[in-house]
């Protein structure tokens, strides 16, 4: 689904929301599964982009094909539409220089600037580490 081109630096942990209305994702902390919800991203030229679909319909008929014209189109926004939502949460996300992970801001130690596994501040609870 991502490609090198959108590699996600902070998780390999996300999730694709994205609906008819719009391309949303949920990104979560790798250490404490904490999750982040990108803003919803609505679908440009919806109207349009069905007004496609209904002429590639057409012509794939007419040609005996099966295919959707519009889809290289649609996976293009979805890609934007990515790179738009690993922006928008990448600032809840932080690389320890202590132990090289990143992990979200439960799990940083703002003061110190450094994970709670790295310089625990005794403020979060988090069991396993």
């Amino acid at each position: 689904m991502i490609d090198s081109v959108t590699a996600i630096e902070f998780t390999d942990n996300y999730e694709d929301l994205s609906d008819e209305n719009g391309f949303r994702f949920r990104f979560y902390c790798e250490r404490c599964d904490a999750d982040y919800v990108s803003d919803m991203e609505p679908c440009p030229h919806r109207e349009e982009s069905e007004f496609l679909k209904v002429v590639g319909r057409i012509f794939a008929d007419v040609a005996e094909k099966k295919g959707d014209l519009t889809s290289d189109e649609e996976g293009i926004q979805h890609d934007v539409a990515l790179k738009n939502a690993i922006t928008e949460v990448r600032d809840h996300f932080h690389e320890c220089p202590g132990c090289g992970e990143w992990v979200c801001d439960v799990c940083w130690n703002r003061a110190m600037l450094l994970c709670e596994k790295c310089a625990p501040s005794g403020e979060e609870q988090h069991g396993g580490w």
